[in-house]
């Protein structure tokens, strides 16, 4: 997984440009950079439950399996716990084995994951379901959204980690 460095830069650039138009007194603006700073953090998410489910594939010997994972994928719209990426790793690696995954986990951790994931779901679909000048959609500053990010990164870390064990 990219450092959490890496990851990071854009939704900080968005944050102090987001700063920049509250001082500036541009609502747009501030709507705008809320927005983005959303759907770039659950595209991330997006993306790296699909490179962990990756990760998989590359351990994998026979072409056809390795098929099978990429299809597992790409038939994945969404970063929800349940649906989504609890889903990929019953079909790739079966129940059994994402049960024993799930209880090597912390607690707490798993808890915060699926807490961050089921916030920032509910968030993206707010949004994505409405047009930005909507006076019943809740805009949060992209400091507010980056705070889901430590919970989700550590949590895909954890699964990463004990998927590397299988």
């Amino acid at each position: 997984m990219v450092s959490k460095t890496y990851i990071l830069k854009e939704p900080n650039k968005l944050n102090k440009l987001y700063n920049r138009a509250i001082k500036d007194g541009d609502q747009d603006l501030q709507k705008f950079y809320s927005k983005l700073a959303l759907l770039e953090l659950c595209g991330w998410i997006e993306e790296s439950m699909d490179n962990v489910v990756q990760g998989i594939k590359r351990r994998l010997k026979d072409e056809k399996n390795k098929e099978y994972v990429d299809s597992i994928i790409k038939q994945n719209y969404g970063f929800g716990y349940e649906g989504n990426f609890r889903n990929m790793l019953i079909k790739a690696v079966g129940i059994h084995k994402v049960e024993q995954i799930e209880r090597k986990i912390d607690g707490s951790k798993k808890d915060l994951f699926k807490s961050s994931l089921g916030t920032l779901r509910e968030m993206r679909h707010d949004h994505a379901h409405s047009y930005i000048h909507s006076a019943t959609v809740r805009l949060h500053a992209p400091s507010a959204i980056r705070n889901h990010f430590n919970p989700v990164y550590d949590g895909l870390k954890s699964f990463e980690k004990e998927l590397r064990g299988i």
